[in-house]
This record gives C-alpha cells, structure tokens and sequence, in this order.
C-alpha cells in the first residue's frame, strides 16, 4: 500500500481496495473519459511540440498506413489454422455494407428468393438485415447467389472505430472486466471474435421467429425454443418442429419479441 507522501506526490488513490493512479496527462476542461471513480486534480497545461516521424506528406502515411494494415489483416487471416476457409476475412469484408441499404438474391432449394433490407451486421457464416417494419432478418452465407447496394450512402473502405463514442462506464467495464461484459452480448462477442449462426441464435431464444427452409412451402411461425450446433427447433401451435442449419434458408426475428438490449452495446452493463 502506497505511503501518504506517495499519495500525494503520485496522485493515488484508493477505490475499492484497490490502488487507482491517475492518468499522467488530464484535460480539466473535458467531460470524464473513463468513467473515473475518483476526479484527478487538475494540472496546469504544458506545451506539446509534434515532431515529424515521416518523410510522407500526411496524405501519403494515411495512405500507406491503410496498405500495411490491409496487408497485415490478410497476413493475419492466411496464418489462423482455426479458419481454413477464411471466414472471418469473409466477415469483415461483409461488415462495410453495414447501414446500407441491399437486396441479397439467395438460393433455397428450387426457389431463388429476394431479400431486402439494411445491413446491419455479419457473422462468420451468416448476414443480419433489419426489415422494414423492424424486424432482424438473418441469413446463412451459403445460401447467398447476390448480394448487392443499389444506392449507397456511405463509404464502404474506411475503418470504422465502433466502440469510440461508447458510454465512459462501459469502456471502463471492458477495460476491467473484459470477459464478463463481452459474454453477455453477442453483438460484441461477434464484434471482436466473431460468432457462428449457432452460437449467435443462442441469444434469441424465446423469441417468436419466422422460419423457412428449403424443403418447406410455407415459413414455420413460432417460438424459438432450442438451438445446437445442427438445428433450431421452434414451437409451432404447441408442437416442437425442428429445421437442420443445412435447410435453413432465413430466419426473421420478431420486433416485438426482440431483446434489443443485445443489439444497443451502448449502455451501462451491471458487474456484479
């Protein structure tokens, strides 16, 4: 424990029973960064002097710097074992598309189907699109022939950071409590490892949900009552009816019975 003098010499401070030290640089104007359970005293403001750390015009390293991290995301997607087929490349190559608005021409036994909607996000092997009465339409990969954006509205190559403008609490929870914030949302479960179909359904059961598979006419209205790494089985008027993944051709999730909660990773998680 740190002495009195070295409390005050080195700004600590004791929370929780734990030793919290103060960032070496505050800005006293600015709003509280971290969600800082102590206010750090305010420090008189010192002269910063940039010192170049290329030859490039700022244009040129902005340019090259997006080569070399191109290049180290394939680098990096070439060498994982775990994922011969690639599929987190495929993932983040899918997530420029979001909030822009698709139609995606996908194959279900002798069916082709054409599905619209805006693109909200992707996983490893599956889309999601938000309909437009709200509803989350998801769709496996495999079952995509075309996937195109009439009208963009956005640039799809630049980096999007997602998790900048996020509440300060919950940035201090990801800090702290990494593991125990990211495996209550399958958002950010997706968002920084990457989530099969199976997994991600997980979530949503309980959900009302609309399903169709290739070897069925109609869609299977229900509940969604089981999920494993084969197939989901949805109560249909009290009857369990079970679909392989192999035969899924979409999933609609119920706006009604959607916990958004798991979508807005904006708010304050409680750590217990």
């Amino acid at each position: 424990m740190p002495s009195i003098k070295q409390l005050k010499d080195q700004r600590h401070f004791l929370t929780h029973n734990q030793e919290f030290r103060c960032p070496e640089c505050v800005d006293p104007e600015q709003d509280d960064f971290f969600c800082s359970p102590n206010h750090c005293p305010e420090q008189i403001p010192q002269p910063k002097f940039p010192s170049a750390n290329s030859s490039f015009s700022p244009e040129e390293l902005a340019e090259i710097t997006e080569c070399i991290e191109q290049a180290n995301d394939i680098l990096l997607t070439l060498g994982v074992e775990r994922d011969p087929d690639n599929l987190r490349s495929l993932q983040q190559s899918l997530r420029l598309l979001r909030n822009q608005l698709v139609i995606v021409k996908i194959n279900c036994g002798e069916e082709k189907l054409k599905l619209s909607g805006l693109f909200v996000d992707a996983g490893l092997d599956f889309i999601i699109l938000e309909t437009n009465v709200g509803n989350i339409l998801i769709i496996p990969t495999e079952r995509i022939i075309l996937l195109e954006h009439p009208n963009p509205t956005g640039s799809m190559t630049g980096r999007d950071e997602e998790l900048i403008d996020i509440n300060s609490c919950l940035r201090r929870n990801l800090t702290f409590h990494f593991g125990a914030v990211v495996s209550k949302s399958p958002f950010l479960l997706n968002l920084f490892f990457g989530l099969k179909l199976s997994l991600f359904l997980e979530s949503f059961v309980g959900c009302f949900v609309y399903a169709k598979a290739e070897n069925e006419k109609m869609e299977k209205d229900g509940l969604l009552v089981n999920v494993n790494h084969r197939r989901i089985e949805v109560k249909v008027d009290g009857e369990k009816q079970g679909i392989d993944f192999d035969e899924l051709c979409f999933l609609e999730i119920e706006q009604e019975k959607l916990a958004k909660s798991l979508f807005l990773f904006n708010e304050t998680p409680i750590i217990t």
